[in-house]
């Protein structure tokens, strides 16, 4: 499988999307902004309901929490809110950190193989040496577009 070469748009995508700390004042459920914003506007739920073409009762799970709702219903009751929905990814941390951390746990796995053998014939590094080749594997393999990372865990342990 090749990698695919990311267009000037969708790089600029990718470097715009940051690790987000939790923010416990704009962290809020759906069902917590809907509230707020419909009591804000000094709407009913009966008023919201008719406007986003859902029923009373089940704005009213969704309000309470009872209720998981569909993206489509979210959406139509913010634009009964005169809002709109976005929707983005937040990574947990940085996506270099991620690629990163999968290159060097592929690296490790490979180089644990190798330093066992090695250990059998009483050849393995010390531990200095060792931390070096894990970031000079981990280098080669974020380097090779042909890499796979992602695999699954029993593809890998074939290798």
């Amino acid at each position: 499988m090749r990698k695919t070469r990311l267009n000037i748009i969708d790089d600029l995508a990718i470097s715009r999307l940051q690790s987000q700390p939790t923010d416990t004042i704009t962290d809020r459920s759906h069902a917590q902004w809907i509230r707020t914003l419909r009591g804000y506007l000094r709407m009913t739920q009966a008023e919201l309901a008719k406007r986003s073409n859902i029923s009373q009762p089940h704005l009213a799970g969704i309000e309470s929490g009872r209720i998981d709702p569909q993206l489509s219903t979210l959406r139509r009751i913010y634009q009964g809110l005169s809002c709109d929905l976005v929707v983005e990814p937040r990574p947990r941390k940085p996506l270099e950190e991620i690629l990163r951390g999968r290159a060097r746990s592929l690296a490790l796995k490979r180089l644990k193989h190798t330093m066992g053998t090695m250990a059998l014939e009483k050849q393995a590094p010390g531990r200095d040496v060792f931390k070096q080749l894990l970031e000079k594997r981990t280098d080669e393999i974020l380097k090779d577009d042909r890499e796979r990372l992602w695999r699954s865990e029993q593809k890998a342990a074939d290798e």
